[in-house]
C-alpha cells in the first residue's frame, strides 16, 4: 500500500538572516530550524518603550501560510517560545507587514525603539529603497529605528560560512511562496532584537542534495521540500515521534510528516527498499518524493 504521508513543511526557512533595527545598523543572527513559521497567546504587539522587552509567548494551532487560526488585529507567526524553542503564536500589533494595512500614507515596518521592537505605522517617504537594493537603518528624533526599505520590505544580512556576513538589502516580508518572485521562496526568517517575532521574508532556496545520503555542510541538513525539492537547510534536532511543524524542525535523515491528526518526525528510508532501511517498523513510502520513504512503527 502507498501511506498517506504528507509532507507538513509547505516552507523550510533556512534562517540566517537579521534585521538591521538598531543604531549602528547590526542585529542578532538567527540560526532558526523551521520554524518557516499560537492561538491566544503571545502580545506581540507591546508599543515601543511601553513595558519593556515582550515576555516569551504560547504557541497554537495558528498557520502562517494561510494566516489562519487567530482573531481580529492578529498575525500568525513564527515565535520564540518560552525555553527557547520555537511555534506558531498569534500576534497582536498595530499593523501588518505583508497586508500593508496602515493608513494612505504610511507603511508597516518593524520599529525599535529602546529595548522593544513591534511593528507600526511609519510615513511612506521613509522607505524608498527598492527590493534587492543596498539599505540601512534610519534614526528618528523621537528615538526610533527602521529601514528605508519601500513598503512591504526589510533590510537584511545574512551570515556566510566562513563566519562573515552579507551586504545589508531590502527582502521581502511573505507568509509563503506565493509571496514572492520565482525562483525564490518564503524561506528565510528574520531575527530582529526586541520582539520574540521571527517574520519570514524571500529568499534564494538552499542548495539542492539527496535526502538519504545527506552531504549538506554542518549546520545543515538535507531534507525534503514540496516547493523548493530536496534542498540544504538549517537542521533541526527533534527525534523520532516528536511532534514537528516543519521538516527541518527533525534531525538529520528524519522530516516532517502527518500521521492522522498530528505531525510528527519519522526516520527517511530507501522505498520499496535498499539502504538507509528502517531500524525497526516499515518503510513507506512518502508521498510525491520518488524512492523515498519514512519508517512508520
Amino acid at each position: 500500500m502507498r501511506a498517506d504521508f504528507l509532507l507538513w513543511s509547505g516552507v523550510l526557512l533556512i534562517g540566517l538572516t537579521m534585521g538591521a533595527c538598531d543604531g549602528d545598523n547590526t542585529g542578532s543572527p538567527g540560526s532558526d530550524a523551521g520554524i518557516i513559521l499560537d492561538g491566544g497567546g503571545g502580545d506581540g504587539g507591546v508599543p515601543p518603550g511601553d513595558g519593556g522587552p515582550q515576555e516569551p509567548p504560547v504557541a497554537s494551532g495558528c498557520d502562517v501560510a494561510k494566516q489562519t487560526g487567530c482573531g481580529t488585529g492578529e498575525t500568525c507567526l513564527r515565535g520564540t517560545l518560552a525555553g527557547g524553542g520555537q511555534g506558531n503564536v498569534c500576534f497582536a500589533a498595530e499593523c501588518d507587514v505583508v497586508a500593508q494595512n496602515c493608513a494612505v500614507g504610511s507603511r508597516c515596518t518593524y520599529v525599535t525603539r529602546g529595548d522593544v521592537t513591534a511593528r507600526r505605522c511609519v510615513p511612506t517617504g521613509s522607505g524608498t529603497v527598492a527590493e534587492g537594493t543596498s539599505c540601512a537603518s534610519t534614526a528618528t528624533v523621537d528615538g526610533d529605528f527602521y529601514d528605508n526599505c519601500q513598503p512591504g520590505l526589510a533590510c537584511t544580512s545574512q551570515e556566510t560560512p566562513s563566519g562573515g556576513s552579507t551586504p545589508y538589502t531590502c527582502k521581502r516580508f511573505c507568509y509563503g511562496g506565493e509571496g514572492c518572485r520565482a525562483p525564490q521562496d518564503c524561506v528565510e526568517v528574520v531575527r530582529f532584537t526586541g520582539t520574540n517575532e521571527l517574520p519570514r521574508v524571500c529568499g534564494a532556496p538552499g542548495a539542492a542534495c539527496d535526502v538519504l545520503a545527506q552531504g549538506c555542510a554542518s549546520p545543515l541538513a538535507c531534507y525534503p521540500s514540496p516547493q523548493s525539492g530536496n534542498v540544504c537547510v538549517t537542521a533541526g534536532a527533534l527525534g523520532n515521534g516528536q511532534v514537528c511543524t516543519y521538516s527541518n524542525d527533525c534531525a538529520p535523515g528524519s522530516a516532517c510528516v502527518s500521521e492522522g491528526a498530528r505531525f510528527v518526525c519519522r526516520a527517511l528510508c530507501r522505498s520499496p527498499s535498499g539502504s538507509p532501511s528502517c531500524a525497526s517498523g516499515r518503510c513507506e513510502p512518502l508521498q510525491n518524493a520518488s524512492g523515498v520513504g519514512v519508517c512508520v512503527p
